[in-house]
């Protein structure tokens, strides 16, 4: 989702707003005092159009008026000079320096009105964002409220009637009345994995995060899972990194409950968590899993992209969506590495931020 910080950061490059603007009218009027002083005191004797142009770049991001009028009086102060000493040791030279410059600050004019212009356009595209915006915030009010509370009813009044009917029912009405339960608690679960998809990168705030302490609590936490599974979960050496550590959480549970799901028949899952210094940080997730085709490893990162039917593996298709997600929040990337029956290697990488 686009944040309400992207906005603000390019809202603020357009012309007059606040003191900035003001600060900047301020410095190009003293700097064009300062280069005419020179020019006065050492007429003729430096090409002073640089000094000039300079002056005039200060002020790019201002209101074309702004620019047209400071345009105006460089131009008039660069051809004052050689009005004022003009004599015979003028040389053509002083003269046809004085119009390179005055062509340069006419060029830097269009430039600043070309910049004033894109500036509209860039305050226009993040009036239709905020709109789009808060037409997100309006759908995820809707999918948490007006969705799940019919899912919910819907579920609960299926428990009722099993409990209440289901010795009067056939085979056909268990089977059917079962059949809706479950589309239903799988409908829920969908909705959820969607609110938490939409939500990921609204947390705003970068915190050191200690990623051997966070694995820990994550073990723990799926201490049920890792137990009935017989899984072997090893950590390595695991740096402290600055991200947001909600959705780092999330994504390393995602990938161990991952590898944990997509486990050989018959045989215990081994998991191995590092780290490697490079430029930022490359985590790596190694298991010894089913394994994932070449074709297909690009398709499991992208949202409702399943590789197995949903009766070989429970799910909804959205957890390594997730993953690639919190990687592009933290302005980094994942991939995975694997062969069929050789198991996985899930890397991704973060930036120092």
């Amino acid at each position: 989702m686009i944040t309400q910080d992207n906005l603000q950061s390019s809202t603020l490059l357009g012309p007059g707003k606040s003191s900035g603007p003001t600060r900047e009218v301020q410095l190009s009027l003293f700097m064009i005092l300062v280069v005419f002083a020179v020019d006065l005191i050492i007429p003729l004797g430096v090409a002073v159009g640089i000094l000039y142009v300079c002056s005039m770049a200060v002020i790019l991001s201002q209101k074309p008026k702004t620019l047209l009028y400071f345009s105006i009086l460089i131009s008039i102060l660069i051809w004052l000079i050689p009005l004022i000493t003009f004599n015979n040791q003028t040389t053509w030279m002083a003269f046809a320096n004085r119009g390179i410059s005055t062509l340069a600050i006419w060029v830097m004019y269009i430039i600043g009105i070309r910049h004033s212009r894109l500036n509209l356009q860039v305050q226009k595209h993040n009036r239709e964002l905020a709109h789009k915006n808060k037409e997100l915030e309006q759908f995820t009010y809707v999918a948490s409220h007006d969705l799940q509370e019919p899912l919910r009813t819907v579920t609960n009044f299926t428990k009722i009637l099993v409990e209440d009917y289901g010795t009067k029912l056939d085979d056909t009405g268990k089977k059917s009345l079962k059949f809706i339960s479950e589309s239903a608690t799988r409908m829920r679960q969908l909705v959820k994995d969607l609110l938490d998809y939409s939500r990921i990168g609204q947390e705003r705030q970068l915190t050191m995060v200690d990623c051997h302490s966070l694995l820990v609590h994550i073990q723990k936490d799926l201490s049920s899972v890792l137990e009935s599974t017989h899984t072997t979960l090893v950590l390595g050496e695991l740096p402290e990194v600055r991200g947001y550590q909600t959705e780092l959480r999330l994504l390393f549970q995602n990938l161990i409950s991952n590898a944990i799901k997509f486990r050989k028949k018959e045989v215990a899952p081994q998991i191995q968590i590092t780290a490697k210094e490079d430029n930022g940080w490359v985590f790596a997730i190694q298991d010894n899993g089913i394994g994932i085709s070449k074709k297909h490893q690009e398709k499991i990162f992208t949202i409702f992209q399943r590789i197995y039917s949903r009766e070989a593996y429970e799910g909804t298709g959205i957890g390594l969506a997730h993953c690639r997600k919190i990687a592009e929040v933290h302005k980094g990337r994942i991939w995975v590495e694997s062969e069929p029956d050789q198991g996985s290697t899930f890397y991704f990488y973060l930036p120092k931020l």
